[in-house]
């Protein structure tokens, strides 16, 4: 995914946010759209006399790098579990592709808050989509690659092809893009919350 697409997700989730807190207008630069310059060649040096490799005992990793032993470090491949084609889930998170380690990490916390498991409510970025009462679409992007023929904004609810209720809501990886909390921040996460709600609480309502 190139990152004309990315910067057209968080323009159209900022415009959608700006229509919900009542802004009419919306300025940005079109030299974001500017396609990056090329690099830079760098000749490549004149090998050198390298000094002696030091020994592993006398190598220090930086502070900065060290981690207790005791954490484990997250990783950013996609972790692929067994599914059973046939199981039909409460609901199912889509995601237009693999989510990064922090985004990973809140939507375990999200999935956890919900009363879920990732078996029990899995994220899923590839097709087949395994059947499930509801759908909730991760950002534009998901709904554009899993639900082509429909459109919405964070907060809707939609209907496929085959009848299943389909929530959009916000990407967390949208909402990590924003380094500072202010309060348009707290109103997407609060907006994203009370939208995952509603699903559990129309699951409940189903069962």
């Amino acid at each position: 995914m190139d990152a004309v697409d990315h910067i057209l997700e968080g323009l159209e989730a900022a415009l959608a946010l700006e229509r919900e807190l009542g802004v009419r207008t919306v300025e940005f630069s079109r030299d974001l759209l500017a396609p990056p310059a090329p690099e830079r060649r760098v000749a490549a040096a004149r090998p050198t006399m390298a000094p002696p490799p030091a020994s592993a005992a006398d190598v220090k990793k930086p502070a900065a790098l060290e981690a207790p032993a005791t954490v484990a470090q997250p990783s950013s491949e996609p972790v692929e579990r067994p599914r059973d084609p046939n199981a039909a889930f409460d609901f199912v998170f889509l995601h237009d592709r693999p989510l990064s380690p922090r985004g990973r990490e809140m939507m375990d916390k999200i999935v956890a808050a919900l009363g879920r498991t990732d078996e029990t409510a899995p994220v899923v970025f590839e097709k087949p989509i395994p059947r499930a009462k509801m759908y909730v679409v991760l950002g534009a992007l998901a709904l554009r690659k899993f639900q082509p023929t429909l459109r919405g904004a964070p907060g809707m609810w939609l209907k496929t092809a085959r009848g299943s209720s389909l929530l959009v809501t916000y990407s967390p990886e949208y909402i990590l893009r924003f380094r500072e909390v202010t309060p348009a921040v707290d109103k997407i996460k609060h907006d994203m919350w009370q939208s995952l709600k509603e699903v559990v609480r129309r699951v409940a309502e189903q069962s």
